[in-house]
Protein backbone atom coordinates (compact mmCIF):
# COMPACT_ATOMS: atom_id res chain seq x y z
CA UNK A 1 0.00 0.00 0.00
CA UNK A 2 2.82 2.08 0.74
CA UNK A 3 4.29 1.77 -2.51
CA UNK A 4 1.28 2.55 -4.31
CA UNK A 5 0.88 5.66 -2.17
CA UNK A 6 4.68 6.84 -2.82
CA UNK A 7 4.06 5.65 -6.99
CA UNK A 8 1.07 8.17 -7.22
CA UNK A 9 2.66 10.69 -5.28
CA UNK A 10 5.75 10.88 -7.71
CA UNK A 11 3.16 10.46 -10.54
CA UNK A 12 1.10 13.74 -9.08
CA UNK A 13 4.85 15.75 -9.04
CA UNK A 14 5.53 14.84 -12.71
CA UNK A 15 1.91 16.05 -13.75
CA UNK A 16 2.19 18.88 -11.70
CA UNK A 17 5.87 19.99 -13.46
CA UNK A 18 4.65 18.96 -16.38
CA UNK A 19 2.08 21.62 -16.33
CA UNK A 20 3.58 24.30 -14.57
CA UNK A 21 6.00 24.09 -17.93
CA UNK A 22 3.61 24.52 -20.50
CA UNK A 23 2.39 27.67 -18.27
CA UNK A 24 6.19 29.63 -18.77
CA UNK A 25 5.37 30.09 -22.30
CA UNK A 26 6.14 33.02 -23.56
CA UNK A 27 2.80 35.71 -25.01
CA UNK A 28 2.66 37.60 -27.90
CA UNK A 29 1.95 41.13 -27.18
CA UNK A 30 -1.21 42.04 -27.78
CA UNK A 31 -2.15 44.92 -30.26
CA UNK A 32 -3.65 47.26 -27.41
CA UNK A 33 -0.84 47.00 -25.14
CA UNK A 34 0.81 50.11 -23.95
CA UNK A 35 3.99 51.04 -25.90
CA UNK A 36 7.36 50.17 -24.13
CA UNK A 37 9.04 53.84 -24.04
CA UNK A 38 5.81 54.84 -22.19
CA UNK A 39 5.19 55.18 -18.60
CA UNK A 40 4.22 52.05 -16.97
CA UNK A 41 2.83 50.89 -13.81
CA UNK A 42 4.31 48.09 -11.68
CA UNK A 43 1.67 45.50 -10.65
CA UNK A 44 0.12 45.82 -7.15
CA UNK A 45 1.10 42.13 -5.22
CA UNK A 46 -2.12 40.30 -4.55
CA UNK A 47 -3.94 40.12 -1.50
CA UNK A 48 -4.10 36.63 0.02
CA UNK A 49 -6.08 35.48 2.93
CA UNK A 50 -4.69 32.39 5.73
CA UNK A 51 -1.36 32.39 4.01
CA UNK A 52 1.36 32.49 6.57
CA UNK A 53 4.18 32.14 4.43
CA UNK A 54 4.86 34.09 1.24
CA UNK A 55 7.75 34.67 -1.12
CA UNK A 56 7.26 37.39 -3.24
CA UNK A 57 9.98 38.29 -5.87
CA UNK A 58 8.84 41.13 -8.97
CA UNK A 59 10.71 41.16 -11.92
CA UNK A 60 9.97 44.48 -13.12
CA UNK A 61 11.70 45.40 -16.88
CA UNK A 62 10.60 46.74 -20.08
CA UNK A 63 10.44 43.53 -21.59
CA UNK A 64 8.97 41.61 -18.33
CA UNK A 65 6.73 43.13 -15.92
CA UNK A 66 5.76 40.49 -13.75
CA UNK A 67 4.96 39.41 -10.30
CA UNK A 68 5.83 35.79 -8.91
CA UNK A 69 4.33 34.57 -5.79
CA UNK A 70 5.09 31.10 -4.54
CA UNK A 71 2.37 30.46 -1.58
CA UNK A 72 2.99 28.01 1.55
CA UNK A 73 -0.26 27.87 2.97
CA UNK A 74 -0.21 26.30 6.93
CA UNK A 75 -3.29 25.38 7.97
CA UNK A 76 -3.78 24.51 11.73
CA UNK A 77 -1.69 24.15 14.28
CA UNK A 78 2.36 24.14 13.04
CA UNK A 79 4.74 20.84 14.55
CA UNK A 80 8.05 21.36 13.58
CA UNK A 81 11.51 19.29 14.78
CA UNK A 82 11.27 21.21 18.01
CA UNK A 83 8.86 19.40 18.98
CA UNK A 84 9.91 16.20 18.36
CA UNK A 85 8.77 13.61 21.57
CA UNK A 86 5.61 15.89 22.43
CA UNK A 87 2.00 16.03 21.99
CA UNK A 88 -0.75 17.88 20.73
CA UNK A 89 -4.77 17.56 21.34
CA UNK A 90 -7.39 18.22 18.15
CA UNK A 91 -10.32 17.45 17.40
CA UNK A 92 -11.61 15.04 14.63
CA UNK A 93 -11.58 16.37 11.38
CA UNK A 94 -8.90 19.23 12.20
CA UNK A 95 -5.79 19.28 10.62
CA UNK A 96 -2.03 20.25 11.99
CA UNK A 97 1.30 21.37 9.52
CA UNK A 98 3.84 19.34 9.96
CA UNK A 99 7.37 20.92 9.25
CA UNK A 100 10.66 19.31 9.13
CA UNK A 101 14.14 20.17 7.29
CA UNK A 102 15.94 18.17 4.62
CA UNK A 103 17.97 18.05 1.48
CA UNK A 104 16.82 15.60 -0.75
CA UNK A 105 19.38 16.57 -3.13
CA UNK A 106 21.70 14.63 -1.32
CA UNK A 107 18.97 11.31 -1.15
CA UNK A 108 18.12 12.22 2.10
CA UNK A 109 14.36 12.61 3.09
CA UNK A 110 11.85 12.36 5.63
CA UNK A 111 9.84 9.22 5.77
CA UNK A 112 6.58 9.26 7.15
CA UNK A 113 4.51 6.44 9.50
CA UNK A 114 1.36 7.84 10.43
CA UNK A 115 -1.41 5.84 12.28
CA UNK A 116 -4.40 4.89 10.65
CA UNK A 117 -6.15 7.75 12.29
CA UNK A 118 -4.00 10.23 10.59
CA UNK A 119 -4.03 11.12 6.89
CA UNK A 120 -1.52 13.56 4.68
CA UNK A 121 -4.47 15.79 2.60
CA UNK A 122 -1.24 17.97 1.11
CA UNK A 123 2.75 17.59 1.05
CA UNK A 124 5.24 20.02 -0.68
CA UNK A 125 8.76 20.76 -0.28
CA UNK A 126 10.17 24.55 -0.21
CA UNK A 127 13.58 24.98 -0.94
CA UNK A 128 15.43 27.89 0.35
CA UNK A 129 17.38 30.28 -1.33
CA UNK A 130 19.86 29.48 -3.12
CA UNK A 131 23.13 31.28 -3.75
CA UNK A 132 24.00 31.71 -7.64
CA UNK A 133 25.78 28.49 -9.26
CA UNK A 134 25.30 26.36 -6.05
CA UNK A 135 23.26 23.47 -6.05
CA UNK A 136 21.64 21.33 -3.47
CA UNK A 137 20.37 23.86 -1.22
CA UNK A 138 18.10 21.95 1.88
CA UNK A 139 14.70 23.48 2.47
CA UNK A 140 11.70 22.43 4.37
CA UNK A 141 9.06 19.40 3.86
CA UNK A 142 5.93 20.30 5.14
CA UNK A 143 2.72 18.23 4.99
CA UNK A 144 -0.62 19.14 5.94
CA UNK A 145 -2.17 15.94 8.38
CA UNK A 146 -5.94 15.40 8.82
CA UNK A 147 -7.31 13.97 12.26
CA UNK A 148 -9.69 11.45 10.93
CA UNK A 149 -10.19 9.15 13.59
CA UNK A 150 -10.24 9.91 17.62
CA UNK A 151 -7.99 8.70 20.12
CA UNK A 152 -4.32 8.79 20.82
CA UNK A 153 -2.78 8.67 17.24
CA UNK A 154 1.26 8.68 16.08
CA UNK A 155 3.50 10.76 13.62
CA UNK A 156 7.05 8.69 13.18
CA UNK A 157 9.81 9.86 10.78
CA UNK A 158 12.93 8.54 9.72
CA UNK A 159 15.28 11.29 7.90
CA UNK A 160 17.34 8.62 5.54
CA UNK A 161 17.93 7.52 2.26
CA UNK A 162 14.86 5.45 1.02
CA UNK A 163 17.43 2.80 -1.16
CA UNK A 164 19.16 2.54 1.87
CA UNK A 165 18.21 -0.29 5.30
CA UNK A 166 17.33 1.34 8.51
CA UNK A 167 19.95 0.94 11.05
CA UNK A 168 18.82 3.01 14.21
CA UNK A 169 21.67 5.55 13.78
CA UNK A 170 19.25 7.78 11.68
CA UNK A 171 17.11 10.88 12.62
CA UNK A 172 13.90 10.30 14.24
CA UNK A 173 10.97 12.08 15.01
CA UNK A 174 7.93 11.53 16.75
CA UNK A 175 4.20 13.16 17.85
CA UNK A 176 1.73 11.98 19.57
CA UNK A 177 -1.63 13.63 18.46
CA UNK A 178 -4.43 12.69 20.76
CA UNK A 179 -7.59 13.26 18.97
CA UNK A 180 -11.13 14.23 20.77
Amino acid sequence: MKKILKIIAMLLVIAAVVFAAGCTEEEEPAENETPEDSEQVSPATPETSNVTGENVTENNTAENNTTEINETVETGQVVTEADNGTSISLKSGEDFTLQLRENPSTGYSWQLNLSEGLSIINDYYTQDEAPEDMAGVPGTHSWIIETVDQGSQQVNGTYKQPWENTTGIEDNFTLIVEVD
